[in-house]
């Protein structure tokens, strides 16, 4: 069986014995015979079979069909073997994803004494050669039994480790272990060295950068020891797989995370795992954010680090649909006060989600969790509905035509205190102001930055979120193929002001292109027009613009300068004192870099160069394209006409995607 990843007309695709597939999929931790075969009859072809004996975080199995890994060395994959007939008898002639926990289990924590759980407190377990090397030859021994079994049904393995089998290290909270400290003082090279203690690692919310080296070089470790974690249990996975077949794990959730969560879960080094030749496949959740029927769907992770490796993303859609129960064997499930209150409400953001993924050429796979929460005509007519509207766009060209590239990363926020909340402000919020600013946007991570694709001409716009410490190559790269094309740069809070001696205020300004000074009021509210803005802590330290090379678009209650923008050749460098940009300072920002706008009024909208997608509010809108075009809207199959390049859409069906004809161009055909 040959599997592999391919770009089919500029989007990623799994292709199977030559044949291609749309990777939309399927999951459930209470697989039956129905929602099975619902999912396969609607034209679902890759389904995700879930082999685990441990309880979930809400205390009940996330599987029923029993444990295989049932002591050193001893397996009983009977257990795996039922629950994949099930998917060979109601899913014939589909592929296969084999998920396979990897956590210690009860009979391990009882031979092995005062040793942590991986689930709960993966951090401090990550290092141990015990759980590493038995796990490890678990690993193998479940994949050689599946490939030489029904090795010719199944496309891939997803590693599935830690807290909600995230890889998250969700109850250490940074704490210190004999197992994990003696991994530090390796690390460190230092027999001596100490885990910070809490009162090291706890600092007051309103102090914005670490001081204490030994945190940050911790908090290093931290990350990279359950990113390596990965990659070892990868390894460990191609010594079987040889490449033959797809791996995936999910993490990565930089813009996800909120507040000390990103900091203690360890999803920092997510670099390592995204560009790693033997990782595949990342998965997350839809953002818990952006899901409520008023909002706009967004993404976890740095999705175009993947897109540029053709690696495949899936976004899981894990909403609690209008059918979802409130409890599950007496438990209450996680999210239930936003369950969507009836069908129409259901397919209105299954629809966004899919539009979104379409958009940015992700995956994206369906999960009945615990059963039963698709169970409806209506919701799986929707589904064969995607699957045809993907099938069809499968066979017309699209790429990115994005004219702003966005850069985030993990490695600065290494000097963030952990209460500050700057990734909330800086990462998490962002996400639904640049969903509403009216033009797509390439959302890459900073070892990109480098890279071919990002001196693309088709970029006008670089946003940098937050780039704290900037290494001198990038310094020079961003001088002299940014700067010098003219290229238009948004700045925000304290770019560059971390430096391999300390904090650099010079550093800022040379970044910048400003004169910037430290703000002694620690303002950080930012008055723009008619809106309001920033940080949710009054932050040490604060800065404001003094430049009269610089015209001010934004001040501080004290008048001070706090958003402001400066010339550049051809292009202009803004700066931002503060995060929690709203759609609006985005919108100026990226009119004034001649950026087109889709949209100027809020509204959702997801582009690539063939399709618009858009989340319409219910009194309709207005969107404003390039040229003159025709428009099909693909879950209707209406055909709109552009006047003067502007249609006007009503807003009686929200989520609406168009399939873009230009005059003289017949994508479709």
């Amino acid at each position: 069986m040959n599997v592999k990843l391919i770009k089919h007309n500029g989007v990623t695709k799994v292709e199977i014995n030559g044949e291609i597939i749309e990777p939309l999929s399927f999951k459930s931790f209470r697989p039956t015979e129905k929602n099975i075969s619902d999912f396969a009859k609607a034209g679902v072809k890759l389904f995700s079979i879930l082999s685990s004996g441990l309880y979930s975080i809400l205390g009940v199995p996330y599987s029923l069909y029993g444990e295989s890994w049932v002591g050193d060395g001893g397996y009983d994959f009977e257990k795996v073997d039922r629950q994949i007939d099930l998917f060979l008898k109601n899913a014939p002639n589909c592929y296969f994803a084999l998920m396979i926990q990897l956590d210690t289990r009860e009979w391990f924590l009882k031979e092995n004494k005062n040793v942590p759980n991986s689930f709960t407190n993966l951090s401090q377990m990550a290092s141990d050669e015990t759980w590493r090397t038995a796990a490890g030859e678990y690993l193998k021994a479940v994949l050689t039994h599946t490939e030489e079994k029904y090795g010719e049904q199944f496309y891939g393995y997803f590693m599935l480790c830690g807290t909600t089998t995230e890889w998250f290290s969700n109850r250490d909270y940074e704490e210190t272990h004999p197992i994990k400290e003696k991994a530090y003082q390796q690390f460190a090279g230092d027999e001596t060295i100490k885990i910070p203690t809490k009162e090291e690692r706890e600092l007051d919310g309103n102090i914005a950068f670490v001081t204490n080296q030994n945190l940050v070089r911790y908090r290093t470790f931290h990350h990279e020891l359950i990113a390596e974690s990965i990659l070892y249990f990868a390894r460990v996975a191609q010594s079987v797989l040889k490449h033959k077949k797809l791996l995936g794990v999910y993490f990565g959730y930089l813009f996800e995370l909120d507040g000390p969560r990103l900091w203690n879960d360890g999803h920092l080094a997510y670099e390592k795992v995204f560009t790693s030749d033997d990782i595949d496949m990342i998965s997350s959740p839809s953002s818990y954010s952006f899901r409520d029927y008023e909002s706009t769907s967004a993404f976890m992770v740095t999705y175009d680090t993947l897109n540029i490796r053709n690696k495949l993303y899936y976004l899981e859609f894990d909403h609690i649909t209008h059918l979802a129960p409130q409890f599950i064997e007496g438990h209450g499930i996680p999210g239930y006060a936003s369950k969507f209150k009836d069908e129409a409400e259901t397919i209105e953001v299954m629809r966004r989600d899919f539009i979104l993924c379409a958009a940015k050429g992700a995956a994206l796979w369906w999960f009945d969790m615990f059963e039963g929460w698709f169970y409806s005509d209506g919701m799986m007519n929707e589904i064969a509905k995607m699957i045809q509207i993907s099938e069809y766009l499968g066979n017309i060209p699209q790429h990115s035509c994005s004219e702003i590239a966005v850069f985030a990363e993990g490695e600065s926020l290494y000097h963030a205190n952990k209460n500050a909340k700057l990734n909330t402000d800086l990462l998490g919020y962002e996400r639904g102001e640049l969903a509403k600013m009216g033009a797509p946007y390439d959302l890459y991570s900073i070892c990109d930055l480098q890279k071919e694709v990002a001196t693309s001409d088709r970029y006008k716009l670089y946003i940098f979120l937050d780039s704290f410490q900037i290494p001198e190559s990038d310094k020079r790269f961003i001088e002299e193929k940014l700067k010098a094309k003219g290229k238009n740069i948004l700045w925000i809070y304290a770019p560059g002001y971390i430096s391999e001696t300390g904090y650099s205020l010079s550093n800022l300004c040379e970044l910048v292109g400003m004169t910037i000074k430290e703000n002694p009021l620690k303002e950080n509210s930012i008055q723009f027009e008619n809106k309001r803005y920033g940080f949710q802590n009054t932050l040490t330290p604060s800065f404001y613009v003094e430049d009269e090379t610089a015209s001010t678009l934004g001040t501080f209650d004290s008048g001070k300068t706090a958003l402001a923008y400066q010339e550049n050749g051809k292009g202009n460098l803004f700066y931002s004192a503060c995060g929690r940009i709203p759609a609006e300072v985005f919108r100026k920002v990226a009119s004034l870099s001649g950026v087109h706008l889709y949209s100027e009024n809020n509204v959702p909208v997801y582009v690539n160069d063939t399709i618009l997608g858009v989340f319409a509010p219910k009194e309709g809108t207005n969107l404003y394209l390039s040229q003159d075009c025709t428009l099909t809207e693909l879950f209707t199959q209406k055909t709109y006409l552009t006047k003067d390049k502007t249609i006007e859409i009503d807003g009686e069906t929200r989520a609406k995607l168009f399939l873009i004809e230009k005059k003289g161009k017949k994508n479709h055909e």
